[in-house]
């Protein structure tokens, strides 16, 4: 995609009910603005014109295509500094028996720029269908 389509795509999904058509390596992708809450808006990806809850649980190519790795800590935010009061040698040991993070996938994007980073990362084409 040129610099223009990409703008083109972004100003789209500024508003709600503009869906934004791609072909991405054979896939038919779809943007589409959302309401997650009451004061946050997501763009959601359709892959196929449907999204399914097993990409998200599943290692598989659509997941590590399309959808958004997120990645909490374990710990709150009392218990790291407690984590961090231990001895260096503790906290390693610790480090290495235990994890102390998890990931999560998800559909949907707070940033266009993220999206677009990601995608043209692990893509080898992308074009604009339809805006």
């Amino acid at each position: 995609m040129t610099k223009e389509e990409w703008k083109q795509a972004e100003e789209a999904l500024t508003h709600f009910f503009h869906p934004v058509e791609l072909k991405v390596d054979g896939y038919d992708i779809t943007l589409i603005l959302e309401r997650v809450s009451v004061y946050q808006n997501k763009i959601m990806v359709y892959i196929g014109g449907e999204f399914r809850g097993q990409w998200m649980a599943e290692d598989c190519e659509v997941r590590r295509r399309f959808l958004q790795e997120q990645r909490h800590s374990i710990l709150s935010g009392k218990q790291r500094a407690e984590f961090e009061r231990l001895p260096k040698r503790r906290q390693k040991e610790l480090r290495e028996k235990y994890p102390m993070q998890y990931s999560c996938f998800t559909p949907q994007w707070s940033s266009f720029r993220a999206l677009k980073k990601h995608f043209c990362a692990n893509n080898q084409s992308i074009e604009l269908v339809k805006v």
